[in-house]
């Protein structure tokens, strides 16, 4: 049975469904050579297909939304469709690098002379089709990080975040998605690099809807109680109504607790009318009345 037809017979074909499990991903330091052991077998001799089961359908679904979003009456390859794609906005130019990781993954998948296999840990895909040589070298955890980021992407079409909120996340993606690459070809060879906007924790966030903000000649002050001071133990969002306009600031944003009055419209967040969230959000900020005379517990 080839490839492809595995694919299609596996049970896993759609979206994974995985729980929140701690994140481990590899960091090399320093180069130098391997001093661990294993166990044998070491690793598994085949690609995980359930893994690129769901890169696949999300490389369809994702390539015809945007096609859906930026139609062309020309007959387009899905390279100069890719090219075409707008690249005004960082999230833009960060969505084509990931169009195009999620193009390859689909091309090499459905591609009778695609080839998959497992290389001492790396999920290593590749092959000749047409006149290009094709191949993407990537851990599993990288093919996750791939999934989520295009999951993500589809989330924050209607997202109430703001678009330099969802930057951050993006850039912080991509970043990580990249650290999971070990070879990677297509036409344009190689993939675009990007300059990352600080530090952001995109894997938990704490939400606050009740942030004590001071307004200063020129800037705004949000009180932050001394044990949530640490911003990397508690990435704090800070949902503050300034000036009658919801704004949602991450705490990365702010420096000593401050942040400048002409940075505050970008932090706008994105919901039809200046104060109200979606229903959905009710239940992020759940909390009771307390009665009146009752114990404490």
């Amino acid at each position: 049975m080839g490839f492809t037809s595995k694919l299609f017979a596996n049970p896993d074909f759609g979206w994974s469904n995985k729980v929140r499990l701690p994140d481990y991903r590899q960091i090399e330091l320093y180069s130098k050579p391997r001093v661990l052991t294993f166990d044998e077998p070491p690793l598994p001799d085949e690609a995980p297909l359930e893994r690129i089961a769901a890169l696949a359908r999300a490389a369809v679904v994702f390539e015809a939304t945007l096609a859906g979003l930026y139609p062309t009456d020309l007959p387009l390859t899905s390279w100069a469709r890719a090219k075409e794609l707008p690249k005004s906005t960082l999230v833009e130019k960060i969505t084509i690098q990931l169009h195009r990781l999620t193009r390859l993954i689909r091309l090499i998948a459905f591609h009778p002379h695609g080839q998959v296999e497992m290389r001492n840990g790396v999920i290593c895909m590749g092959g000749v089709i047409g006149k290009e040589v094709y191949y993407f070298d990537i851990t599993a955890a990288g093919l996750d990080l791939i999934e989520t980021m295009v999951a993500y992407w589809f989330s924050t079409r209607d997202s109430v975040y703001p678009e330099a909120y969802v930057e951050r996340v993006f850039s912080e993606m991509f970043f990580d998605i990249d650290a999971e690459i070990r070879r990677y070809a297509d036409e344009g060879r190689t993939l675009y690099q990007f300059q990352r906007k600080g530090p952001f924790n995109r894997h938990f966030r704490f939400d606050c809807d009740n942030p004590k903000a001071t307004f200063e000649a020129d800037h705004v002050e949000i009180e932050i109680p001394a044990p949530y001071r640490d911003s990397a133990r508690y990435a704090i969002d800070f949902y503050a109504v300034l000036h009658d306009v919801l704004h949602i600031i991450p705490v990365e944003a702010l420096k000593d607790g401050k942040i400048a009055r002409a940075d505050l419209p970008k932090w706008e967040a994105r919901t039809p009318d200046p104060l109200s969230l979606p229903a959905a959000f009710k239940t992020k900020f759940g909390r009771l009345k307390p009665n009146i005379n009752q114990p404490m517990t």
